[in-house]
C-alpha cells in the first residue's frame, strides 16, 4: 500500500501544483484579504466587544475562500472522472480508485491549510490583528476539518450530478449561500429572528469558523469552543457518508 501511496501523493502534488485553478484558490484569497486590509472605520460586534471589520473578516476569508475556491475544483475534477470512466478505468489496474482519490483529498488539505496560512499572514502585515500564541496551532486541525467537509461535500455534488455542467453550476450555488450563511465576512448575529442560534448548527462550516475566529483572535484554547469542534466533527461525518454513498468510487 505505502508502495503505491507515495507516488500518488508525489503524481497527486505536481498535478495540483501544475493547475492554473489550485493557484488562483490561493492567489485570490490572498488578493481579497489584501483589499479588505485596505477598507478602515468598519466595526463589528465580537462577542462583549466592538473589532475592526478588517479583524473579524480576517480568519473567515482566510478560511472560507480557500475552503470553497478548493471544493469548486474538486467539483469539476470528480465530475469529470464520472463522466469519462475514469474509475472504472482504474478499477482494472492494480492502483485503488478509493486510494487515488485519497491521496488528491489529502493534497487539497495541505494545500488548503498552507493556503489559510499565508492569507493569515498576508493580513497580519496589512494591520490585522491576530493573537500570536501556541493555541493558533489548533487552527491546522480545524482549518483541515473545514477543508475536507468541503471536499466531500464537491463529491457529493458530484455523484447526485448528471454531468459536469450542473455539478459546477450547482457547486456554485452552494458556495454563494453559504458567503453569508458560514459567517465568514458578514456577522449571523445580524440575521433574523432566531437564525443567529440555528444556523450555526444547522450550516455546515458555520462553527468551524466561529472556532478558528475565537481562536484567532483572542488566544483562547480549544476546550472554549468544545460544542463547535463537536459540530463540525458532526457535519464531516455527514458530509463523508453522503459523498460515499452519492459517489461512485469504484466500477461497481
Amino acid at each position: 500500500m505505502m508502495g503505491q501511496t507515495l507516488p500518488l501523493l508525489q503524481a497527486s502534488g505536481k498535478m495540483m501544483l501544475r493547475s492554473r485553478g489550485v493557484i488562483f484558490a490561493v492567489g485570490a484569497a490572498t488578493v481579497q484579504v489584501a483589499v479588505f486590509g485596505l477598507m478602515k472605520n468598519l466595526d463589528f460586534g465580537f462577542g462583549t466587544r466592538s473589532i475592526d471589520f478588517f479583524d473579524f473578516a480576517l480568519p473567515g476569508i482566510a478560511v472560507f475562500l480557500v475552503m470553497f475556491q478548493l471544493q469548486d475544483i474538486t467539483v469539476a475534477v470528480a465530475s469529470s472522472y464520472k463522466a469519462r470512466g475514469t474509475l472504472r478505468r482504474l478499477a482494472v489496474t492494480p492502483v485503488s480508485p478509493i486510494l487515488v482519490i485519497a491521496t488528491q483529498i489529502l493534497t487539497y488539505v495541505v494545500l488548503g491549510i498552507a493556503a489559510a496560512a499565508v492569507v493569515l499572514t498576508v493580513g497580519k502585515l496589512m494591520g490585522g490583528h491576530l493573537a500570536m500564541t501556541p493555541n493558533l496551532l489548533w487552527l491546522v486541525p480545524l482549518i483541515g476539518m473545514a477543508v475536507l467537509t468541503a471536499l466531500a461535500i464537491a463529491f457529493a455534488v458530484a455523484g447526485l450530478t448528471p454531468n459536469p455542467q450542473t455539478a459546477s453550476n450547482v457547486g456554485v450555488t452552494i458556495s454563494f449561500l453559504l458567503w453569508a450563511l458560514t459567517g465568514a465576512v458578514i456577522p449571523i448575529q445580524a440575521l433574523p429572528g432566531a437564525l443567529p442560534d440555528i444556523v450555526p448548527y444547522a450550516v455546515p462550516q458555520t462553527a468551524l469558523i466561529e472556532a478558528i475566529r475565537g481562536i484567532a483572535l483572542t488566544g483562547t484554547g480549544i476546550t472554549r469552543y468544545g460544542s463547535q469542534v463537536l459540530v463540525g466533527v458532526g457535519w464531516l461525518a455527514v458530509a463523508l457518508v453522503v459523498a460515499a454513498i452519492a459517489y461512485r468510487f469504484t466500477d461497481e
